[in-house]
């Protein structure tokens, strides 16, 4: 806590400064987000929970850009947020709790029936010039390079499963970023519990990086590529992690292909390892945390997506994966409409299988409906 409160200063004392000529700029959009969830019956009867519900989230992000002169800006973007429906209402899982328990999130009206939170996910100054960019504050700090699962983006995971988080969460941290030439670029960020550096460069017509960094009780390097192999995309992240002052150690690799068809169908697919697996079921594949070192339960996990676009304003997608093992199941078939500019409607599923004494049992089906305005 004293760390990003110590950074979140330096940016204050960083722009108290400024003078001269500004210029602000913002965006923002509105999202209905609607979930339906069918639980099997047993599953329903064993964890005391109803066969099916409905939540609701109405979303307001609001993104404002400052720009004090030519090599000086900043950003701030908050995300307001309505919830309202079962897990709201039973407080599923301490849903009210975790919600809030960022340092920059709180609940301003918390009733029985709904929930207003706030959360400032992006807050930093930028200072760029020539080949260098410095940030300090709030921001994601990209480190990945596949699309679905990254062993070295070390300091803001994804859960792929939380698909409605389009910008992807932030992290408080100091950001330096230096770029030799064209071909090459060094960087280096860190907090409270991470400080890393990362070298990418090109070389044979493909982007390579190295990784090496202190990763909160971890020591940990890694390895990565992206480029093409004749038509199709190969990339692929490696990272090793050792524990400090003990034996234990783990290594996280991911290798993903892609291609794209003349007829513009997307089709990829991944394959994650690490040494380590964890038990998981229904309940908590949504809510199970993430990170460099856990970016999914299984040991052996495979993923595999189409995309279409079958009109210009019509989409269709789909998404498998499952385990080695086929002890777990998912499937998440999606289709987007474009309504009107800047309106869109998007449908879909997502169905989780797992085994179940010996047989494998569709146990959680929810349907999603969004529809997002962006201005």
């Amino acid at each position: 806590m004293r760390s990003v409160k110590n950074i979140w200063l330096i940016a204050y004392m960083f722009s108290a400064g400024l003078y001269g000529q500004t210029y602000f700029d913002h965006s923002y959009y509105i999202s209905n987000l609607n979930s339906f969830s069918y639980l099997n019956p047993d599953l329903a009867m064993m964890s005391q929970s109803p066969t099916k519900w409905r939540d609701q989230q109405v979303h307001f992000r609001w993104n404002g850009y400052m720009y004090y002169n030519d090599n000086i800006s900043s950003q701030i973007s908050i995300r307001n947020r309505i919830f309202s429906g079962y897990q709201t209402e039973e407080n599923i899982n301490n849903f009210e709790q975790n919600i809030s328990s960022d340092v920059l999130s709180f609940n301003s009206i918390s009733r029985d029936k709904y929930l207003v939170n706030h959360e400032i996910d992006r807050l930093f100054f930028q200072w760029e010039k020539d080949n260098w960019n410095i940030r300090i504050g709030r921001q994601r700090v990209n480190w990945g390079i596949q699309n679905f699962w990254n062993p070295h983006d070390l300091f803001n995971q994804t859960n792929f499963f939380d698909f409605d988080y389009i910008e992807k969460p932030g992290t408080d941290a100091i950001r330096v970023q230096y770029y030799p030439n064209s071909n090459q670029s060094i960087e280096f960020a860190l907090n409270e519990d991470i400080q890393g550096g990362l070298y990418r460069y090109n070389k044979y017509k493909y982007d390579f990086q190295l990784l090496t960094a202190k990763y909160y009780n971890d020591y940990c390097i890694g390895f990565g590529w992206a480029g093409q192999l004749k038509n199709i995309g190969v990339k692929g992240e490696l990272s090793y992690f050792k524990e400090i002052n003990q034996d234990q150690h783990d290594f996280v690799g991911s290798i993903s292909l892609d291609y794209n068809f003349k007829q513009g169908i997307y089709v990829s697919g991944s394959c994650l390892y690490k040494d380590s697996s964890s038990e998981v079921h229904s309940f908590n594949i949504y809510q199970s945390e993430t990170s460099a070192k856990n970016p999914m339960p299984f040991t052996y996990n495979f993923m595999y997506h189409v995309q279409f676009d079958v009109y210009p304003l019509v989409q269709l997608g789909g998404t498998l994966i499952h385990d080695d093992m086929f002890e777990f199941v998912f499937i998440n078939p999606q289709i987007t409409f474009s309504l009107r500019e800047s309106l869109d409607l998007m449908v879909c599923t997502q169905n989780v299988w797992t085994e179940v004494l010996g047989k494998l049992e569709n146990n959680n089906k929810i349907l999603f409906t969004r529809l997002q305005w962006d201005f």
